[in-house]
């Protein structure tokens, strides 16, 4: 087995442009080192952005000696720091909230609390006003999400993305009006946060009893549903060929060579099976398990038992679009193949999904879907990367053979 030590090493050492990878990668030292009165006694990666010969961003989880956990971001940045670090310094000083930024120029790193984010200033928009909230993701730069509590009112769920990706965002939900999907309460466009309702219940990924594959019929019709749906203005367009030329240049970020040829041969293949494929829908973009809320309480065991169905809900719709419908279902198979490091032919594993799908009015050719699902595997290969998970080259090196087997 590659431990993680020995594989960070080893892009430490073929990345020598950007001096602080070592430090960003094993965050405590760093955080103790820069900024000590944050009273930091333990540091994960939560979430790594990687451009070779550029940057190194981290998203982190920090402990603090009462077992408190909070959201910052550590970059290790290559030719450019000094003007890229003055930035990350001056929204560190603009953050009234938390704990700012600490930059140091002559190593090319910083240090910034998740309020200190300049790409994400809705977060600070949200914590001067709400004082109780939970924080449960955090993509620097990117996205950030927390559930929101006050008193005497139903909790509620908050996103801060870049304000100039509200308007796509913000269609995705317009074209799924009228389908079980969580609703838009309120949207600050200038500051980039968007508010929903909190769905109670639990994700559909971990509903793993007797039940479960009625449920899982009842997501494929509820995806064929969403797929019948009338395109609106501003929903994106998705680009097959740049998201494989994307998913090919992340595993040769990180990966031996010899799997960067196969991802190349695989992302090939796939774009040889689909030419002339033009079915475009409305889609879900991300669809997934853990993206259907089987709510509320009729998500325990004895679902069986009860009176009346579960009702789902499907969440998340940040990338709604138009695309070819089997990338969902691909997308549901390459979570699934992802979580679990396990695969089986796309048809069987699917098969409750698919027949939900069909019977609501879906069509999915088998072999295009195959190609479909080889994409969607090759595009999660360096995803136990960006978790920085504790065995993650030989887990990205196994959604590579997949992606592999897939498309043969």
């Amino acid at each position: 087995m590659i431990d993680v030590g020995s594989a960070d090493a080893r892009l430490v050492a073929a990345d020598p442009a950007i001096t602080g990878m070592a430090e960003v990668l094993a965050p405590l030292g760093l955080v103790q080192r820069l900024a000590p009165h944050w009273d930091v006694v333990a540091a994960r990666v939560s979430y790594l952005r990687y451009k070779p010969g550029t940057s190194l961003v981290a998203g982190l989880v920090l402990t603090d000696s009462a077992g408190a956990t909070s959201a910052a971001q550590a970059l290790a940045l290559g030719p450019g720091a000094p003007a890229k670090l003055a930035k990350v310094a001056l929204a560190g000083e603009a953050d009234d909230v938390g704990r700012g930024a600490v930059v140091d120029e002559r190593a090319g790193v910083a240090l910034s609390d998740v309020t200190a984010d300049r790409h994400l200033p809705g977060v600070r928009r949200v914590l001067r006003r709400v004082p109780t909230v939970t924080q449960l993701v955090y993509k620097p730069g990117r996205r950030w999400v927390a559930r929101e509590d006050h008193d005497g009112q139903a909790p509620l769920l908050v996103k801060a993305h870049r304000s100039g990706a509200l308007r796509e965002l913000l269609a995705g939900y317009r074209a799924l009006q009228g389908l079980p999907v969580a609703g838009v309460v309120k949207v600050r466009e200038r500051h980039g946060t968007i508010t929903h309702p909190w769905v109670p219940g639990r994700p559909l990924d971990q509903v793993v009893d007797a039940t479960a594959p009625g449920l899982w019929d009842r997501a494929g019709a509820l995806l064929a549903q969403l797929h019948h749906r009338p395109l609106v203005d501003d929903l994106a367009r998705v680009d097959r060929d740049t998201q494989l030329a994307a998913a090919v240049a992340a595993v040769r970020a990180v990966l031996p060579p010899d799997l960067t040829a196969e991802a190349r041969a695989t992302a090939e293949r796939v774009r040889a099976g689909l030419a002339g494929r033009t079915v475009t829908r409305v889609v879900h973009g991300d669809f997934s398990a853990d993206q259907v809320i089987v709510r509320p309480d009729l998500a325990a065991l004895d679902v069986a038992a009860a009176t009346e169905q579960p009702e789902l809900t499907i969440v998340d719709l940040d990338r709604v679009g138009v695309d070819d419908p089997l990338a969902d279902l691909a997308s549901w198979y390459g979570a699934l193949v992802a979580a679990a490091d396990a695969a089986g032919d796309p048809v069987d594993v699917l098969d409750p999904l698919l027949s939900g799908y069909h019977a609501a009015g879906g069509v999915a050719d088998p072999e295009l879907l195959r190609l479909h699902c080889a994409a969607a595997v090759l595009q999660r290969a360096t995803e136990p990367f960006r978790r920085h998970l504790p065995d993650w080259p030989e887990r990205a090196a196994r959604l590579v053979g997949t992606a592999r087997e897939l498309a043969s």
